[in-house]
């Protein structure tokens, strides 16, 4: 009887390849577009490839995503798996300029599950801190000038992919070109799913694009702009998954493993879906670039992102308590996210993309569960507070004629440095006396007639710095609120 082993795969240097961008040229988003769907297929593509390659049963998928997959196979097949994987490295390495890697190891199904995983990730952790230890063990190919191989250039191949990636039905995959997916033609093809069902043959890839007007391609990055509220601006939100390979690690036997990973790919695929193509807030704002096993990314505009953060973390929130409230732990079970906003509406999507992994990362550095905008990160139950005085200030201008530029002026009584507005530089202003700030923002937020008028200032003056008169400072929430305000309100 043959020995099992598991095969474990995972794609490295993902944040480099979605921030690399072809030619240097926008291309209105479209090859990160490309980029971003491509990378959502590999992981998925090349292993459900590997068993139709060797003619083995679709079973022995245990599960896949952005970025890793694994295999169970007969130990017998582990040589030619490793010549399939090699061939797909070389072709990776090749379209990617260098900036992805695959990786893999195989151990046998010996010793209880946690032992066996921990021998597979040791495995993978030595060759990822080891580049020069190639699978080939020709060393020297490391020192020799890189040649591009002759063929159709990477320059235009995603650009060429995204075009097609709102109408095509299949995905395929050929031999002589293992990293190069393609639309609805190859040597094996997959269909596209839309939603989890009984197809085992299907491929999960829920698609929300906005289309430009015509809805012939995909909307440049000035049109999507021109559709926000307030300020015509478009950003990239990301969000992740807090300690999820921590919660995974704990799993006690390859099937609690295969449950975990499967149950959050499907909510990130099936959820974030469903509300981006349902609501109508969403579905001409906002565009998935890229969803993994434990996170996404989703271009859009300013106003509508911030409602789609809130939507699905309330969403995941719900997912978390019917599923895996017994989970031993905090891991796993909150989700970050941050946003990212483009200065201007042709800024390059890779350069606002990085911004947003970097805001990401200091999110969950600052603290876990939480939501970076606007320069500030908040807990969750805070942009409650945020949205309630973002929705005031923007009362007080477009219902009782307050004018739209006070809400820089508020924003300034609690700047920590000179600012520059309107070519005028303004002082610091101290507040470390609770009446000098209550007085400064008197005077921003002139007192109004009407019961109604008076009442909504002195509710966005409290919201601002509280209730305390012996401690009066801006609270985090409140300058959240302060930004959002000015980009609602168009100032």
């Amino acid at each position: 009887m043959s020995l099992q082993v598991f095969l474990q795969a995972q794609l490295l240097g993902t944040e480099d390849f979605l921030a690399a961008q072809a030619g240097g040229s926008n291309g209105g988003g479209k090859e990160l577009f490309g980029r971003c769907a491509w990378l959502t297929l590999l992981c998925e593509i090349l292993p459900r490839a590997l068993l139709t390659d060797l003619k083995l049963s679709r079973m022995l998928l245990g599960s896949s995503s952005a970025e890793q997959f694994l295999l169970v196979l007969a130990e017998e097949e582990v040589p030619r798996a490793n010549e399939f994987l090699k061939r797909a490295a070389e072709s990776i390495v090749e379209l990617s300029d260098g900036t992805l890697r695959l990786i893999w190891a195989s151990t046998e199904n010996l010793g209880a599950w946690p032992v066996a995983r921990k021998r597979v990730d040791d495995a993978l952790e030595g060759k990822e801190s080891a580049a020069l230890a190639s699978e080939t063990g020709d060393r020297s190919a490391f020192f020799s000038p890189f040649v591009p191989a002759a063929g159709p250039g990477a320059d235009s191949y995603f650009e060429d992919f995204a075009r097609k990636l709102a109408s095509a039905q299949r995905i395929g995959w050929s031999s002589e070109q293992p990293a190069r997916l393609t639309w609805d033609e190859g040597q094996y093809t997959w269909a596209l799913k839309e939603q989890s069902g009984f197809d085992e043959d299907g491929i999960l890839f829920p698609r929300c694009i906005a289309m430009n007007d015509a809805g012939t391609e995909i909307a440049s990055l000035e049109e999507l702009a021109a559709r926000a509220d307030g300020d015509r601006k478009w950003g990239i939100l990301r969000g992740d998954v807090d300690h999820f390979d921590l919660q995974l690690r704990r799993a006690g036997s390859i099937e609690d493993h295969l449950h975990l990973s499967v149950a959050f790919k499907d909510f990130f695929a099936g959820e974030l879906a469903l509300v981006c193509t349902r609501l109508p807030d969403f579905w001409r704002k906002v565009s998935i670039l890229y969803r993994g096993g434990d996170g996404f990314t989703v271009l859009g505009t300013w106003d509508a992102l911030i409602v789609l953060a809130r939507e699905l973390q309330r969403l995941f929130e719900k997912f978390i308590e019917h599923n895996f409230e017994s989970l031993p732990g905090v891991e796993a079970k909150t989700l970050s996210m941050a946003l990212a906003i483009a200065a201007e509406p042709r800024t390059p999507a890779p350069l606002v993309l990085q911004e947003a992994s970097m805001l990401l990362r200091a999110a969950k550095s600052n603290e876990l569960g939480s939501f970076h905008l606007f320069g500030r990160t908040l807990e969750w139950k805070r942009l409650d507070d945020a949205e309630e005085l973002k929705e005031d200030l923007v009362r007080l201008v477009t219902r009782f004629g307050y004018p739209a530029d006070y809400i820089h002026d508020l924003a300034s009584v609690y700047r920590e440095a000179f600012s520059t507005r309107a070519g005028r530089r303004s002082k610091v202003v101290r507040v470390d006396k609770p009446w000098r700030t209550y007085l400064r923002l008197s005077r921003v937020i002139p007192q109004a007639r009407g019961k109604e008028a008076s009442g909504l200032r002195n509710a966005v003056i409290t919201n601002l710095v509280g209730k305390r008169t012996a401690g009066m400072k801006l609270r985090p929430s409140a300058r959240v609120g302060l930004e959002w305000a000015r980009l609602a309100a168009g100032s």
